[in-house]
């Protein structure tokens, strides 16, 4: 230093002096000997005295000094005097010497500078330190009228290390929610700055992870243990490590941005060897070695040791650490089968295609038994069941190979496997594999309820561990579909709920699950489990797609947004197009079926829809997988209004009746549908049928049965009847029709009105928005009628206008 600051001549009166002695005890609160010495100076400013004041950075040592410029004419303070050189410490002791005023030295603990010692001090050193939390704790409670929540003070506490300085502009700030102010980080950054390179490496290694202690920091910055510790008690003088050995949050950013990168990566991967040799788990180092990038033989060892022990509960992170294991110098073979597996469970089958090939390219590989196992799962997600069983069966027979085999109809190589496969050694994995084999072929050959319980039990296997596992489909996707077969959708929907697993199986339980919502008339809900599926944009397993291009046309057809349908067939025909026939896509194939009809298009399904019977006639026509295929058919019969094939469907139907609760009840409506199409409406036996339906789940169907065949019988009491049995059991799952508030487009139209109107704007005849609504086309007349009237439309091109302007401000957004 040049020179030392001198407080300036002017005296302070009695009451500038209790002004800055109150300031002094407000902010010295956790420092008796800061208090004191401002005290004592205010009551006697003449005696001389030479006062050391110590202190990390930041904890308001020049603050100190401020205070008392204020109150001592005359008096010498010097800052940062352990930037002080040799020179300059030698004036200082002059000064001390001949100075009759006052001299207080303010100098962080670190580097200790030798010749201060020799100063004539008049008392004790003052040692400045943070706040601790109670402290921190008081100093918040200022800033807000009661107690400050423990989250707040431990947030404050965490980013500014109780620095006085920082902490009460941070907890305006969080008290606010607002951002930390820029002259908070400003100060840190500054601080961060002028730290010392070997505090910074000390500060980036403890902010990576680090300990303080000397073995561990000192193999991480290789470093001798003198060194190392002197290093940390440098770091700890800038302030911003703290008494725990924590780098203070608001400095962690700044201070590995000070590093250049490459110094970063090299302390990253050493803090996490290091780790690892004093007993950290192998994946929490294989964690910080990923994220560095690391290189070499030891980080490739780690990394792939991770990815061993993370496999079975998270396959997406092992796939990464294996893959990191190859870039850091391990070799690929070796690895590659683990690496498909991973990939595989999850969820990444492409990927694990291209791995496992590799495998099975080298007839010497041991692991190629694994590899066929990840190449069989991946195959049946992809629709290549023949192929997916074919590999489950080499080199032994395997009961996963019985879903794929049951699924395309061949029950007896499905019978000589559960009969020929290799015994596993017991584990959970085997015994669900084995009760879904059994679950799959019952549903074809034995009891439909029975499977149904043998693919729960499978399901409930798999359930509590979480983890998954290499098979062509999941138990609770194969009890969902036989549950939703026989009508029981409460059951579907609790299997699928309580399933576990990966991605791949997350995705497929979400669209199963937007199935049952759709069957439901619960759309909204349908819609939500398609973007949890990520089903609104194409997706890469074939399977899946298929269902979530069902979904998307499902609901549209339900809702008679027919420009909807129009919008969703493409998508709905590329998905047919791209998955084979088997028994487990039989329902999204009925339900693109019915719109297929709808939009004249058969021709596209019309090869799917052979295979399919051509399936079930192979395999007896099992009543629960025939049964809800029928009632597609009957659908897209009555929508194609082609009323021979119509009732060919209704026929067979009516011969599997009996076999389960659904195929009664599915019987039951296809008669009364086309006897209502006949124009013969039987109010009981629809108000039954329809009732049935609901029970089973299907109450979007059984609310337009009964809306159907209100508007076409002649009786009005029947007409009554049906209304009111259609509306009520659309009540509790149709959208409501936003309302029209008051002194807006459209306040006078009744809530009728609106639907009708919304509908009309949305392109639907008069006849599609009866059906809609349950009314006749004749009433969706008078009321387009009564609306043109009172909005004062003149024709309907001005009718649709005003509609859309009026809908678009009323709609909620």
């Amino acid at each position: 230093m040049e020179s030392f600051a001198i407080a300036g001549e002017k005296r302070m009166n009695n009451s500038g002096a209790a002004s800055a002695v109150e300031s002094a005890r407000r902010l010295f609160a956790d420092c008796a000997a800061a208090r004191r010495l401002c005290e004592e100076v205010a009551a006697d400013r003449d005696t001389a005295r030479v006062v050391a004041v110590s202190g990390p950075g930041g904890t308001g040592k020049s603050t100190l000094l401020g205070v008392l410029s204020s109150m001592s004419a005359g008096a010498v303070l010097v800052d940062d005097a352990h930037e002080l050189d040799e020179s300059e410490v030698t004036r200082l002791a002059r000064t001390a010497t001949d100075n009759h005023s006052m001299l207080v030295v303010a100098h962080r603990p670190w580097p200790v500078v030798t010749a201060l010692s020799g100063l004539p001090w008049t008392q004790q050193p003052i040692r400045l330190e943070p706040l601790s939390r109670a402290s921190t704790a008081q100093r918040i409670a200022a800033l807000v009228p009661t107690d400050p929540p423990d989250d707040l003070v431990d947030l404050v506490w965490r980013q500014t290390g109780g620095m006085p300085s920082l902490v009460v502009r941070v907890a305006e700030a969080l008290r606010d929610g607002a951002p930390v102010p820029r002259d908070v980080t400003d100060q840190v950054q500054r601080m961060v700055d002028r730290a010392p390179a070997e505090a910074l490496h000390v500060l980036a290694a403890v902010a990576l992870g680090c300990e303080t202690a000397a073995d561990p920091l000192g193999a991480v910055l290789d470093m001798p243990g003198p060194e190392v510790s002197a290093a940390v008690e440098c770091a700890r003088a800038t302030g911003l490590l703290d008494s725990a050995g924590t780098v203070i949050e608001l400095a962690v950013r700044p201070v590995l941005h000070r590093l250049p990168a490459t110094r970063r990566r090299e302390i990253e991967e050493q803090v996490a060897l290091t780790r690892l040799d004093h007993g950290a788990s192998v994946v929490e180092a294989g964690r910080l070695l990923l994220e560095c990038g690391a290189r070499g033989s030891r980080a490739a060892s780690a990394l792939e040791a991770a990815g061993d022990e993370v496999r079975g509960d998270d396959p997406a992170l092992a796939a990464e650490l294996y893959s990191a294991a190859v870039d850091a110098g391990a070799s690929a073979p070796p690895l590659a089968a683990r690496r498909a597996e991973a990939a595989a469970l999850a969820g990444d089958f492409d990927v694990a295609l291209a791995l496992a090939e590799r495998v099975l390219e080298r007839p010497d590989e041991p692991a190629q038994a694994l590899a066929t196992t990840i190449s069989a799962a991946a195959l049946a997600h992809r629709g290549m069941a023949a192929e997916s069983a074919a590999l489950y069966q080499w080199p032994a027979p395997s009961t996963s190979a019985v879903p794929p085999l049951v699924g395309l109809g061949r029950l007896d190589e499905a019978r000589r496997v559960v009969g020929a496969a290799v015994a596993d050694h017991p584990t959970v994995d085997s015994a669900a594999r084995d009760l879904m084999a059994h679950g799959v072929l019952d549903s074809v050959t034995g009891s439909a309820v029975f499977a149904l319980s043998e693919l729960l039990r499978a399901a409930a296997l798999l359930a509590p561990s979480g983890r998954t596992a290499l098979l062509p489909d999941t138990p609770a996707a194969l009890a969902a579909l036989v549950a939703i077969n026989l009508g029981e959708l409460d059951i579907a929907e609790a299997v699928l709920r309580g399933a576990t697993g990966g991605p791949a199986e997350r995705t497929r339980h979400a669209l199963l699950l937007g199935w049952i919502a759709m069957l439901r008339g619960e759309f909204e809900r349908a819609r939500t489990s398609l973007h949890e599926a990520g089903g609104r944009c194409r997706t890469a397993d074939p399977r899946d797609e298929l269902f979530a291009a069902a979904i998307e046309i499902g609901i549209a057809r339900r809702l008679g947004a027919h420009t909807d349908v129009i919008a969703a067939w493409p998508r709905a025909r590329d998905a047919v197009m791209r998955y084979p026939v088997d028994l487990y896509v039989l329902l999204p194939i009925g339900e693109i079926a019915v719109s297929a009809a709808r939009l004249h298009a058969d021709t596209w399904l019309a090869p799917h829809l052979q295979g399919a019977e051509a399936l079930l006639d192979g395999i007896g026509r099992p009543p629960l997988w025939a049964a809800p295929l029928h009632w597609y058919g009957a659908l897209a019969a009555i929508a194609a209004e082609c009323p021979v094939r119509a009732a060919h469907h209704a026929s067979c139907l009516r011969t599997l009746a009996g076999g389960t609760p659904l195929a009664d009840t599915l019987a039951e409506a296809a008669q009364c549908w086309l006897r209502v199409l006949g124009g013969d409406v039987d109010a009981d036996a629809v108000e039954h049928a329809a009732r049935a339906m609901s029970t089973a789940g299907l109450v979007w169907e059984a609310a337009q049965l009964a809306g159907q065949a209100a508007i076409r019988t002649t009786d009005r009491r029947s007409m009554g009847v049906l209304l009111t049995c259609a509306r009520s059991l659309r009540e509790s799952h149709d959208e409501p029709a936003p309302a029209t508030p008051a002194g807006r487009p459209g306040a006078g139209l009744s809530r009728r009105e609106v639907e009708v109107a919304e509908l009309l704007v949305a392109g639907m005849t008069h006849r599609e928005i009866g059906e809609k609504l349950f009314i006749s086309a004749k009433t969706v007349e008078h009321h387009v009628a009564r609306i043109r009237r009172r909005i004062g439309a003149g024709n309907r091109a001005d009718l649709l206008a005003q509609l859309k302007a009026c809908l678009a401000v009323t709609r909620p957004r």
